[in-house]
């Protein structure tokens, strides 16, 4: 595929070599023909301006009437010279303008004849030399000597303009060629790209049923199950908690909680808080923290989750409570399997987008290069179709970016994610859009956003893509964005509003799909964006949506799950 690519970059780069010298050569033709078209009419003007100077004369006898004569007779040894010049290259036409000069000389000679016979009073002999029609049979063989040079020029002008319309034709023709290869490429990149995504999507479900299963399970007593007194004492242990634990019934009911259920965190290995000892104290259900091991009596660890929850009699004392565990040792070798996947699909996406982007680059460095060292020998024509295989390239290399991105924004361990503050993301995607803040003259207004477990990117992304779409889909006056956030229940949503060209109601859901564009090639851009929006934002198990009419604006909300207080409010007095 790099082969292939490299190979159109060079037959571009070639043919549009031989494109710019033939439209040298053009223009070069083009500029002597016009030499020595202006030198011929400049020539056949000054010696009438001779005859006119020489009639008044012969006709008056008054000495003001020879001043166009004089005027002329000093132009005319120039005037041939500059013939001379602009014919130098060609043998044929020096011989007709040897013939010329020749013919210059004698109606020199005859007009000057005729001129001093009339000063020297002798009228009838300078009228008898000019009714012998020498003069115009000079005027004549010169004017037929010059059509002559000029028709042979022309004929060498539309040679060259052909052999130029035709080299451009070819750069045309490839460049459109190259284009459509290149582009076939990129496709099949991209088709290539969403396989790995199926395959990624298929360990997903695999993943999925693995948790489905043992919710059946659990359903059926297969999970470990223990239960405790008020004094979180074991008044019960299933066969499947004994295996797991490594304690035998006799040896566990009776004893403290803490002393058969000995959890830790996996990386750490400090202890973990007990969740039945907290849903006795609090009063409510109580999920175990991510990443945690059971220490069984032998030392073995097992990870596991779980759930504990308060038992409570009919008057709703709690008298008790129970723990129900499950060893999920499969489903963190499906999500290590689920990583590596991703890893590769990753690392596969990278090395594609590189290998794609090298060959673009190079045929942007050629077209600069083109436009810049050729400019006056391409001509408007030439200029034109460089505009045009830039402008094809930078829509290709965007589409590139936004596919990535796209690619990047499907697989993720959302597990690993930090509690952030967005208002740090948001500044740096402000910051990313500075230059189009500032040329569309956009008023972003923002208030102190929460704080939500997410990858910073992922965050940055989200806003640059949304407040973009706003900037870039804007109305007559310039955008007035703003983002503001409302907690509604365990989740937060985020609000993206602006006075843009808005949305009809019926396209609400079609924009979130991959290369759906409502507005055509009227607003550049990829229609990846939104999809990626939707991707990360389901990646987190939040939502996206938009409100909007046409011509109204547009408002984008999308949720994220709130983190605790506790926590929140420590991130955000640190920020």
């Amino acid at each position: 595929m790099l082969c292939a690519s490299l190979a159109v970059v060079l037959g571009v780069a070639l043919l549009s070599y031989r494109s710019s010298k033939a439209m040298s050569l053009a223009q070069n033709q083009r500029d002597l023909t016009q030499n020595i078209v202006r030198g011929n009419a400049a020539l056949l003007s000054t010696l009438k301006d001779a005859e006119t100077g020489q009639r008044g004369f012969l006709l008056t006898g008054e000495i003001r009437y020879l001043e166009p004569y004089t005027d002329a007779v000093a132009a005319l040894p120039q005037l041939l010279q500059r013939l001379e010049s602009a014919t130098a290259p060609r043998s044929e036409q020096n011989r007709r303008l040897q013939r010329i000069r020749q013919l210059v000389d004698e109606k020199r000679a005859e007009l000057k004849a005729t001129i001093d016979l009339r000063q020297a009073g002798r009228p009838a002999d300078a009228l008898a030399i000019v009714e012998t029609d020498k003069g115009k049979a000079y005027m004549d063989e010169i004017r037929a000597l010059c059509a002559a040079i000029e028709q042979n020029e022309q004929s060498r002008l539309l040679q060259a303009e052909a052999a130029a319309q035709q080299s451009a034709t070819n750069l045309r023709d490839i460049s459109v060629g190259g284009s459509v290869l290149l582009a076939a490429f990129l496709l099949l990149s991209t088709v290539t790209v969403f396989r790995g995504m199926a395959r990624r999507d298929e360990l997903f479900r695999q993943t999925y049923a693995s948790e489905k299963l043992l919710s059946t399970t659990l359903a059926g007593i297969a999970d470990g199950v223990i239960a405790t007194d008020a004094q979180c004492r074991i008044t019960f242990i299933n066969p499947v908690a004994q295996t797991l634990t490594g304690w035998s019934e006799s040896d566990a009911v009776g004893a403290h909680i803490r002393l058969v259920f000995h959890i830790v965190n996996e990386t750490t290995r400090l202890k973990v808080d007990n969740p039945l000892e907290k849903a006795l104290r609090e009063g409510v259900a109580v999920g175990l923290a991510n990443h945690t091991n059971l220490i069984s009596k032998s030392g073995q660890d097992t990870p596991i989750d779980d759930s504990a929850a308060p038992l409570k009699d009919d008057q709703g004392n709690i008298v008790g409570a129970v723990i129900v565990f499950r060893d999920i040792t499969a489903r963190r070798q499906a999500e290590r399997e689920l990583r590596n996947a991703n890893q590769e699909l990753q690392q596969f996406v990278d090395s594609a987008a590189h290998d794609l982007r090298s060959p673009l680059g190079s045929v942007n460095v050629m077209a600069q290069m083109l436009a810049r060292e050729y400019s006056r020998e391409l001509g408007p024509k030439g200029q034109q179709l460089i505009l045009e295989i830039s402008g094809s390239l930078e829509r290709m290399r965007n589409l590139l970016n936004d596919l990535l991105a796209f690619a990047r924004a499907s697989h993720f361990d959302k597990t690993t994610a930090e509690p952030l503050s967005l208002s740090g993301p948001l500044q740096s995607a402000l910051e990313n859009l500075k230059s189009e803040v500032e040329s569309s003259g956009a008023d972003v207004a923002w208030q102190r956003l929460p704080v939500a477990a997410m990858h910073e990117a992922h965050a940055i992304q989200l806003f640059q893509n949304l407040i973009g779409n706003s900037i870039r889909y804007r109305g007559p006056q310039p955008p007035r964005i703003s983002i503001t956030a409302e907690q509604l229940g365990a989740e937060w949503v985020i609000s993206v509003k602006d006075n843009g060209i808005g949305i009809e109601p019926q396209f609400a859901g079609e924009i979130f799909k991959p290369f759906k564009r409502l507005h055509g090639s009227e607003y550049p851009g990829s229609g990846i964006g939104l999809a990626t929006c939707q991707k990360i934002v389901k990646g987190y198990g939040g939502r996206i949506w938009v409100e909007s009419s046409a011509a109204i604006g547009a408002t984008f909300h999308f949720s994220v799950p709130a983190v605790d207080k506790e926590v929140a409010f420590g991130i955000s007095a640190a920020s």
